[in-house]
């Protein structure tokens, strides 16, 4: 069960107990997300995540319930902020290529800049629900955008939003194995708009814009 605080404590040292924990927390999601990039979700046990932090079991336990349930919270921290930050950056973009070219960008440059990052998407891999969950809703809605607004010819959203996150996959396995790195995003960018139905001069020009920075949370 999840520790409390001393209801007679001061503020000052509610608020050390709470950096202690905090930092703990941190301490264990950073092993399970090291672990996971270097194993894969299967082959990673409970033992092993304590051991990593050099922290005993019972003090997992006060943090989270099971494997299942540490994994998911690397995937919210790991990706999920990722994902907002990229919400933000296309929010007002007007057009749908653009949104879904610089979106791809990003995750194949991040993959690039942080090997341990693309290596845990990875090796979570395209079955896992939490990458689905994050990621999925977004392709599937930057995608109905170009629809809609006749920017891209899609016989079915799901479908090809199932195409993109399995090509996001191998692209990613692809960069932080070889560490190819000149141009990745951008070829990457401009496979995936020929795929939606974008000429290929076109797909070219969207995919080498200038990328906009992710703004912060």
């Amino acid at each position: 069960m999840p520790a409390t605080t001393n209801s007679s404590a001061t503020p000052a040292q509610a608020s050390r107990h709470q950096r202690r924990r905090e930092k703990t927390r941190a301490r264990l999601i950073d092993a399970a997300r090291n672990l996971v990039a270097e194993r894969g979700v299967d082959a990673v046990g409970l033992s092993d995540i304590t051991e990593a932090a050099d922290l005993g079991a019972g003090t997992f336990y006060n943090y989270f319930h099971s494997r299942d349930e540490i994994v998911e919270a690397v995937a919210e921290e790991s990706i999920e902020s990722l994902g907002a930050r990229m919400d933000l950056m296309t929010a007002d973009m007007p057009d749908a290529a653009e949104v879904f070219s610089s979106s791809l960008r990003h995750l194949v440059r991040h993959a690039i800049s942080d090997p341990l990052w693309g290596w845990f998407v990875v090796r979570l891999g395209v079955a896992h629900p939490k990458l689905i969950d994050i990621l999925g809703p977004r392709a599937a809605r930057d995608l109905r955008k170009g629809v809609d607004s006749g920017r891209f010819t899609i016989p079915d959203v799901d479908i090809a939003t199932s195409c993109v996150f399995g090509a996001l996959l191998s692209t990613l396995h692809h960069v932080v194995s070889t560490r190819t790195q000149d141009g990745a995003d951008e070829i990457f960018a401009q496979a995936m708009l020929c795929m939606v139905g974008v000429i290929p001069d076109e797909s070219r020009d969207v995919a080498s814009r200038p990328l906009p920075r992710l703004p912060d949370l």
